[in-house]
């Protein structure tokens, strides 16, 4: 199975969960007959396709054709292998695992990910350390609580401070015994060109922790206390640090989202805890730079809307915006929270309190086309009849991005309305906007469709054999003794190449003495596409059980098709020996062919 964990622990460990609570961390789900619905993770959809079944505990996105049990989920959404899922699920059932040595000794890298993830956590609580306990560290403290931070947002959001020195961190590390070359690869010290020497990335900054999604110390970002720059001093990316692919506090606002079913989307990490102070507890934010499509398709693993709330200046307004096109190429629900000039939440929060910020700001969010109507108006002289039919048209092009008909609508009639234009004229304009795009993407769309219509794991109108070999696997699936009927009455493997490998698995499977269990079978095969194609097949509707009438009738469907695979070389021969003048030969050939087809069965 290639993993270490014994086979037994991995199996107690599937059984002790329930891929529908799995899954449901990541994914919001509705029940629908026997299955719970929603949208798929791993590409993006507007109309749930996504299935999870709790009875063969695995699941299958019938758009994208995703699909396995617990672990092959979280290792493909998390992009973790397969010992990494077992580990993350049995910590979640307290599961105890064995640590394998060997495993450590044959992957270095892990060892080095392993030491990087313990000395973060280490730093981490050195620093908050310095913070609340040292005199040293009473300045940042004093600092923080000017800010309005108090003592429990300190702790509940494990800040802490680095000091002024060159090398207290550095020297505590090497104390420790950590290696400095990790250490440095880590981001949590730096290298002196001049003469070798390490010493300390941060210095005289409050420091701010960063979790990665599973929750792990993965870096840290220091703020200069004060004036100066930079204002943010990140940790260097790593091997385990990737900023354009993580949240700030999402680790700890991803329940509420879930609950909330919506996240507010910050710049700053002092505004994500100015909002926590005031309820917002789905406020998370990015790293300092541009939300990235990696962030997005991550979010959207966990909800459907955003607010965004960015500062009110320029910046800010034109970061929103750049956000806004990035959310909305996934699918999101947008809403925009403004604030009054010139502030960022945190100054907001500190200026007005933190019991009206909710009501005031978040609650009052409007609707991202509201948002770019009035920033677009910003500053234009609407006497000039060209400034006001460029905004028109800007306006034009915004609203056709818009997924329903009826907020187009509405927003053309607002557009009509205003400048007293008429709607039908709008609508028009609209429609050549739409029809220029819908010609740019025609060829696009073409391609498509004629990939799937030579895609056989996509069309429902499948040749005899490949229907016949998709409805057995089904059944073997589901029954050992289906499996051996069929491997003891048609001796060779399926033509469709992935039918023949998750055969010979299956075959491998029952031999060890399981019994039938999709979930667990997904653990022999040894690729993602054989467990999504499996998924795909457990979900082909058949009888529950397979009659002996049934089976001789999709074994010769198999049968068939093998001499009509014989017929086509035997075609080829005879059209051969007919060049050739050899006529007895043709003969021979013509008289085979001929007992082949009389020896085909009628197949519906």
């Amino acid at each position: 199975m290639g993993n270490r964990i014994p086979d037994e622990l991995v199996e107690k460990v599937r059984q002790s969960v329930d891929i529908v609570d799995v899954v449901s961390e990541y994914v919001p789900l509705k029940k629908q007959g026997r299955n719970y619905f929603g949208l798929c993770p791993f590409h993006g959809e507007s109309t749930p396709s996504f299935s999870v079944s709790p009875e063969k505990q695995i699941f299958h996105c019938f758009g994208c054709g995703a699909g396995g049990n617990s672990f092959s989920f979280l290792m493909q959404l998390e992009g973790i292998n397969f010992q990494e899922a077992v580990q993350q699920l049995a910590e979640k059932t307290n599961i105890d695992l064995p640590i394998d040595q060997t495993d450590i000794v044959q992957n270095p890298q892990s060892t080095e990910q392993a030491v990087m993830y313990e000395a973060h956590e280490f730093v981490k609580k050195y620093y908050h350390h310095l913070l609340v306990n040292t005199e040293e560290g009473k300045k940042a403290f004093d600092y923080l609580q000017s800010r309005g931070i108090t003592k429990e947002e300190i702790k509940q959001f494990e800040i802490g401070v680095a000091l002024n020195s060159w090398d207290a961190v550095t020297k505590v590390l090497q104390k420790r015994g950590y290696p400095m070359s990790i250490m440095e690869k880590a981001g949590l010290v730096a290298r002196s060109e001049k003469d070798g020497s390490y010493y300390d990335r941060f210095r005289d900054r409050i420091i701010f922790p960063i979790h990665n999604h599973q929750g792990k110390i993965v870096a840290f970002s220091g703020r200069i206390m004060g004036e100066g720059s930079p204002k943010y001093l990140n940790s260097p990316e790593s091997t385990i640090f990737h900023k354009g692919k993580l949240f700030y506090h999402f680790y700890q606002a991803k329940n509420a989202i879930r609950k909330k079913n919506r996240a507010v989307l910050m710049e700053g990490f002092a505004d994500v805890i100015a909002a926590y102070q005031a309820g917002v507890t789905e406020a998370i934010a990015t790293m300092g730079t541009a939300l990235t499509e990696d962030q997005a398709k991550i979010l959207k693993h966990t909800t459907e809307q955003v607010i965004l709330c960015y500062d009110s200046d320029n910046a800010g307004i034109n970061a929103t915006e750049k956000a806004a096109n990035v959310l909305q190429k996934e699918g999101f629900t947008i809403k925009v929270a403004t604030l009054p000039d010139g502030l960022d939440p945190d100054e907001y929060v500190r200026k007005f309190g933190v019991d009206n910020f909710q009501s005031a700001i978040i609650d009052a969010s409007v609707s991202l086309m509201s948002f770019k109507m009035q920033y677009h108006r910003k500053g234009k002289n609407f006497q000039d009849e060209t400034v006001k039919f460029q905004y028109i048209n800007e306006m034009l092009q915004e609203i056709k991005k818009l997924p329903q008909l009826i907020e187009q609508d509405y927003y053309v009639n607002a557009l009509a309305k205003e400048f007293s234009i008429s709607a039908d004229a709008l609508r028009s304009e609209l429609q050549q906007f739409q029809n220029q795009n819908q010609n740019q993407s025609s060829n696009k769309n073409v391609q498509r469709n004629y990939d799937r219509k030579n895609d056989y794991s996509t069309s429902t109108l499948l040749p005899a054999h490949l229907k016949a070999e998709q409805i057995l696997l089904a059944h073997m699936l589901n029954s050992n003794e289906v499996t051996e009927k069929v491997q003891i009455q048609y001796k060779g493997l399926f033509y469709n190449q992935e039918h023949s490998e998750i055969i010979i698995h299956l075959y491998a499977y029952y031999e060890d003495g399981n019994e039938p269990n999709i979930s667990k079978f997904m653990n022999y095969l040894p690729s993602k596409r054989l467990q999504d194609v499996v998924a795909r097949i457990v979900n082909v509707p058949v009888a529950p059980d397979l009659t002996d009438q049934e089976l001789k009738h999709y074994l010769d469907a198999l049968n068939n098709y093998d001499k009509q695979q014989q017929i086509k070389e035997k075609e080829v021969d005879l059209k051969k020996a007919e060049r050739e003048g050899d006529f007895v030969k043709a003969a021979t050939i013509l008289q085979q062919i001929t007992q082949l087809r009389s020896s085909m069965k009628y197949v519906k």
